[in-house]
């Protein structure tokens, strides 16, 4: 990643800041007392670009002028440990809460674009970055997939129904799909039988968009910076106006049945 960092020679003073935080020990100061990259950066952290009280560093791949938003405008500069208003930020955490109304309004693109790009600058394993965003836009596009999610139910719905093969599944050593069973067939099946009968959406509730969260091969905890990355939606959301609710059954069937990402345009190697 060296040519990732671009360090402005007039800027730098020489004081090493930068040279001592690097954890790839990747910086050093030349003879002339000047900040250069002589090793090769493995995170592409930022720290140093942080500490430099000249703004003498730029990481491209962190560029902050490169993160452009539509629906607000952002203060691009670096906020140092101490300085935010912690009182503000727990208020916001507090308030946060899931969602299960929602009002028969469309999201602006514009606004869904943004929360992808502000679940971005969340942390990633090694700094992997591997996250990737599908955007359900509109009412009609969440109808089909809720139709996608349903019929991945009502399958396990039938084979969790038959009582023979909850048992010889559980004699086995398998009982996943007797706990299925006793802990969400009957729900499950209720839903299943309001979505056929009048479209009652028990599934997103209702919800106009949605934004899946996933991460190509090559990540080193792959769930967890997906978790982390809808966590800086969420909050973020929140002080949009927009509500908000994480939906595991549509997760849980995405990662049993691949075809109903594969119809989303989601690569099958992809995780979500």
């Amino acid at each position: 990643m060296l040519t990732s960092h671009h360090i402005t020679s007039e800027q730098c003073t020489g004081c090493g800041l930068c040279v001592s935080i690097c954890p790839s020990q990747a910086l050093s100061l030349t003879e002339d007392g000047k900040a250069e990259v002589s090793g090769e950066c493995a995170f592409a952290c930022g720290h140093c670009a942080a500490v430099c009280p000249e703004e003498a560093i730029k990481v491209t791949s962190l560029d902050n002028d490169s993160l452009e938003f539509s629906t607000f405008q952002p203060d691009g500069r670096w906020l140092p440990p101490g300085e935010t208003d912690i009182a503000g930020l727990v208020r916001l955490m507090r308030s946060r809460r899931s969602i299960r109304m929602y009002q028969d309004r469309p999201v602006a693109h514009d606004l869904l674009l943004d929360l992808v790009k502000i679940g971005t600058t969340a942390p990633s394993g090694t700094n992997s970055q591997r996250w990737t965003f599908t955007i359900i836009p509109d009412r009609q596009s969440m109808v089909k997939f809720g139709h996608l999610v349903a019929a991945f139910y009502r399958k396990l719905n039938r084979l969790a129904a038959r009582s023979w093969l909850r048992k010889l599944l559980k004699l086995g050593g398998f009982g996943e799909l007797d706990s299925y069973y006793r802990e969400y067939y009957q729900n499950i099946q209720e839903s299943l039988e309001a979505w056929e009968k009048d479209g009652t959406d028990r599934l997103f509730h209702g919800a106009p968009a949605a934004i899946l969260v996933c991460a190509r091969p090559g990540a080193s905890c792959p769930q967890e910076d997906a978790l982390l990355a809808s966590g800086n939606i969420l909050l973020a959301a929140h002080s949009m106006g927009l509500g908000t609710c994480l939906i595991g059954f549509a997760v849980e069937a995405m990662k049993r049945d691949k075809s109903i990402g594969g119809k989303l345009g989601i690569p099958g190697d992809e995780k979500i």
